[in-house]
């Protein structure tokens, strides 16, 4: 590993014991080799280090103790709404339907409500960001990056327009949970591409037109779809395994 220098140093660091803890290539309970191996083995100084396990431990993936080390703590202690963590679970590599299917569990519970809230408090320059990220989304419908960045947009201003700060924070796991859901590469069949856009589609507008019982059930709509699309997806990775064998 190339050395870099200050805070860049300590980013790196945390982010490549992130992904590997994420990845479970450190195990729960696990001692995390000595400082100066583990330094040694990154291109780091022992100073950076420190900085890297500290940054870590606040984000409630390991602890430190006297005479006992470093260790990776138990993974309902982590702080798995940290924008940090959420992105490396969606690492390609480390990113599975189990993950997105708990983090699908949250969306169900919070942004139906948020479309809810929406439709009641959206401002004029609300709807208008909805609306302009779904044309977006319309408009881009052959450029996949293109189309989840946009989709992540519509969601964001959604949220934004519940007017609830605690709703509008959600942003970052939701758009892990698209970033993840798209690169893993479960999004390529263009009927359901199609019928994922009409789903937004009556999102966008039922809040844009102030029904608010239709912003709801409409999001649930959109999230019990996403929900059989991650299952199907999870089926067959399940069965490209058993072939594999």
């Amino acid at each position: 590993m190339q050395k870099t220098s200050g805070r860049g140093q300590v980013k790196s660091v945390v982010d490549i014991l992130g992904k590997r803890i994420a990845a479970g290539q450190y195990q729960e309970g696990e001692t995390l080799p000595i400082e100066q191996q583990l330094a040694g083995s990154l291109g780091v100084g022992r100073n950076a280090l420190r900085e890297a396990v500290k940054v870590l431990s606040g984000k409630g993936l390991i602890s430190t103790a006297p005479r006992s080390g470093t260790k990776i703590r138990p993974r309902d202690e982590w702080n798995m709404l940290d924008p940090d963590v959420l992105s490396w679970h969606a690492d390609p590599a480390t990113a599975t339907p189990e993950f997105l299917l708990a983090l699908l569990e949250i969306r169900r519970i919070i942004e139906p409500k948020a479309a809810e809230l929406a439709a009641v408090r959206a401002t004029r320059e609300d709807v208008a960001a909805i609306l302009a990220a779904y044309d977006d989304m319309q408009r881009y419908q052959e450029d996949l990056d293109r189309r989840v960045a946009a989709d992540i947009e519509l969601h964001a201003a959604i949220l934004a327009a519940s007017h609830n700060a605690f709703i509008s924070h959600f942003r970052h796991a939701m758009a892990t949970y698209l970033k993840a859901h798209f690169k893993i590469g479960w999004e390529t069949d263009k009927e359901k591409l199609q019928l994922d856009l009409e789903l937004h589609h009556d999102i966008a507008w039922s809040i844009a037109r102030g029904k608010a019982k239709s912003a709801y059930s409409n999001t649930v709509k959109m999230l019990n779809h996403g929900r059989l699309r991650v299952e199907a997806a999870a089926q067959s990775l399940a069965e490209e395994a058993e072939h594999h064998f």
